[in-house]
């Protein structure tokens, strides 16, 4: 791409420290019970094209499940897909934010904790998610124009 084809629009620094998480527009979490299969759970991220799923008991977020649990703590392991369940393999106690929260501020967490998705918990009940991919795309739609 020439440089001579994009122009800020407003500057990096000053929209991710004032945009907050809600203006991504985070979507809706995939969900799944801690006693889903490791199968119920990648089938449902493959379906909807996501990296992760967030593992909710009783309204109350226990846990994540991403992309990485799966390599690292199934594939790597042997595990069986169809019998072993997700709160074996998950991520327990996962970081999380609120939507009131800066980009900045969420990009410092993923950064300072290696992760790639985070939920979101409106009123004490997850009401969402945000990965890397969509915060790159919210920045790179608001800081050039063409």
């Amino acid at each position: 791409m020439d440089a001579d084809l994009t122009k800020p629009k407003k500057g990096f620094g000053a929209l991710i420290l004032s945009d907050t998480i809600e203006k991504l527009a985070p979507p809706e979490p995939l969900i799944v019970k801690p006693d889903s299969t490791i199968k119920e759970a990648v089938e449902l991220m493959i379906k909807h094209g996501h990296g992760s799923v967030l593992v909710v008991d009783s309204e109350e977020l226990v846990g994540i499940f991403t992309e990485r649990d799966l390599l690292k703590r199934v594939v790597r392991a042997k595990l069986d897909v169809n019998t072993i369940k997700i709160s074996e393999v998950m991520t327990s106690e996962p970081q999380s934010l609120s939507g009131s929260d800066s980009i900045a501020y969420a990009l410092n967490r993923m950064a300072v904790h290696s992760i790639r998705h985070i939920p979101i918990i409106t009123d004490s009940k997850v009401s969402g998610f945000i990965s890397v991919r969509g915060m790159l795309k919210y920045i790179s739609e608001h800081t050039l124009e063409r």
